[in-house]
């Protein structure tokens, strides 16, 4: 039996992996962001649950989610 392996092509030129968890991987982008990839394990293999991803950027302190009509500020 062939040994089998997973590759996960979520970075860009540029990026860097910081962390990688059971529950998450984190990458800094090339622009200084950090993206926190949730990862689910489920009957296909390991996916990044590309729904929930947070994006640690640059600001003043204030939360943003988007949403189908924008961005809202949630909490400042």
């Amino acid at each position: 039996m062939g040994r089998r392996y997973m590759k996960m092509g979520v970075l860009n030129k540029g990026d860097k992996v910081l962390n990688v968890t059971s529950d998450f991987v984190a990458v800094r982008r090339k622009n200084g962001e950090v993206d926190i990839l949730p990862l689910i394990k489920d009957e296909a293999g390991w996916r990044v649950e590309t729904e929930n991803i947070v994006t640690i950027g640059f600001g003043e302190n204030v939360v943003f989610m988007e949403s189908g009509q924008g961005f809202q500020i949630v909490n400042f």
